[in-house]
């Protein structure tokens, strides 16, 4: 028979998986956020980095100010 810690399991997954978390230059954790809009009566959706809501919050506030088209991506290396 096998014992299942639960609590060992919940905690697991009250975090995002590795490929949703990446560091700053600091050191500092980040994760990975989405936003959407609509255009066209569809919905797009795009992901970023933040270190939390706030800072995710903040972020999408600098989009809405700053945005601008820089370029199409081809591949990623």
């Amino acid at each position: 028979m096998t014992i299942i810690d639960l609590a060992a399991e919940r905690e697991k997954r009250d975090c995002p998986d590795p490929e949703f978390v990446t560091t700053d230059e600091a050191g500092r954790k980040m994760f990975a956020f989405r936003a959407e809009y609509r255009i066209d009566g569809s919905t797009f959706g795009i992901h970023f980095f933040a270190y939390d809501f706030g800072d995710a919050a903040r972020r999408i506030s600098a989009m809405r100010e700053t945005l601008s088209l820089s370029g199409q991506i081809y591949c990623e290396v």
